[in-house]
């Protein structure tokens, strides 16, 4: 008897110490924020309720780049590590996106605002709960929270803008806990499967209302934060496409990403090269305001995929193409020219010869005769004179 009651016992601790795990092993701790530091200036780089750990990265507006060496409870402490050259990257990204997408990139009409046909992008949520408390009273709210609203918002925006439809996935993947990811993995995964040319997953952070305020014609917005996972393969390649997003609309919509933070996780990257996850503003913003934001900022999605934008094609864009018009148009005047003066030709011994038999007799006299003494010239002007 009392083996068995200690058996039971021993389950049930075992039990408890995994659920404990479960619930609380993650990428986030949503009852305390962290907030890092730099070691030089004192000042206040990041704060956010993304678990921070020692080698984790954080990109700032400016583009600075910092290391985290330090962590004690929930301050931890980064240094300055190098700037970012966001142009370069993105640069290098457009040319990837050309050899992949091919004729469908370069083939579109210029100043078109329409994304060519065929193409989509995929957008869930992990946290399933996660909201608004201006908009909705409290920061979780289920089945459904606030952050699927936004993600609703986006989608249309992006179609009716451009015309790019996306695959927005309402499946819920509660509780909060260490194994949402595993759940919303296998979302990704179907997602994947009608081939999108990019996967997004959307969140809202925890971090109070002064780290991701802003405003968007007068009205208070929520920044965006981009976030990669560095125990991921693919990080490079999803790295160059958050840098080209940033670089995009730090000139289009300046303030309105945040940074971007590479947290100790994979956060299901490693499904795709063109997999992010955006934080769309704090659970103290208000959901009208991360909107605000984002149907601005979202329009960088085709503009670094496709060179689309609602107003007609980036200036990048443009410029690339003019000098492929410019090239082209020097070719074909050649053609042209060569063209011409064989039809010139042709029309000259037809009207001298009087019929095709006579055009074709003078062509191989020409060849055999006319020809042939212009090379002997040639050849015998060639040679060096005789030294007397």
């Amino acid at each position: 008897m009392a083996k068995r009651v200690a058996c039971i016992i021993a389950i049930l601790t075992v039990s408890l110490l995994l659920w404990t795990w479960t619930v609380w092993a993650g990428d986030e701790d949503t009852s305390h924020w962290y907030t890092v530091i730099d070691e030089d200036t004192k000042g206040v780089l990041l704060e956010t309720c993304h678990v921070v750990s020692p080698g984790d990265e954080f990109v700032d507006e400016e583009n600075h780049r910092y290391r985290v060496y330090l962590v004690e409870g929930h301050t931890a402490w980064a240094r300055f590590i190098g700037t970012v050259d966001m142009q370069a990257h993105a640069m290098a990204f457009q040319a990837a996106m050309c050899l992949k997408l091919g004729f469908a990139r370069t083939a579109i009409p210029a100043g078109s605002s329409r994304v060519p046909t065929g193409h989509l992008i995929a957008i869930y949520h992990t946290h399933s709960d996660e909201s608004y408390i201006p908009t909705s009273g409290s920061s979780s709210v289920t089945p459904h929270g606030d952050v699927y609203g936004v993600g609703a918002v986006i989608s249309a925006s992006l179609k009716n803008s451009v015309g790019l439809k996306s695959i927005h996935s309402w499946e819920s993947h509660l509780p909060h806990d260490g194994s949402a990811y595993a759940r919303s993995r296998r979302t990704a995964v179907s997602l994947l499967k009608k081939n999108p040319d990019a996967i997004l997953d959307l969140h809202r952070d925890a971090a109070p209302l002064s780290a991701y305020a802003t405003t968007v014609m007068g009205k208070p917005g929520a920044k965006v934060m981009i976030v990669l996972g560095r125990q991921n393969p693919n990080l490079k390649a999803n790295e160059q496409f958050a840098f080209a997003l940033k670089s995009y609309a730090d000139k289009e919509f300046p303030g309105f990403v945040r940074g971007i933070f590479y947290g100790d996780a994979t956060f299901n990257q490693d499904l795709s090269p063109r997999a992010l996850l955006f934080e769309m503003g704090s659970h103290e913003n208000s959901k009208e305001a991360a909107e605000r934001v984002m149907v601005n900022f979202i329009n960088s999605i085709p503009a670094v995929l496709y060179g689309v934008t609602p107003a007609g094609r980036t200036a990048e864009g443009e410029a690339a193409r003019h000098a492929r018009r410019e090239g082209s148009t020097a070719t074909s005047t050649i053609v042209w020219i060569i063209l011409l003066v064989l039809i010139g030709v042709a029309a000259y011994l037809l009207l001298n010869e009087k019929s095709f038999s006579g055009v074709m007799a003078r062509l191989k006299r020409f060849k055999a005769v006319e020809l042939k003494e212009f090379i002997d010239i040639k050849e015998k002007s060639g040679q060096p004179e005789d030294e007397g």
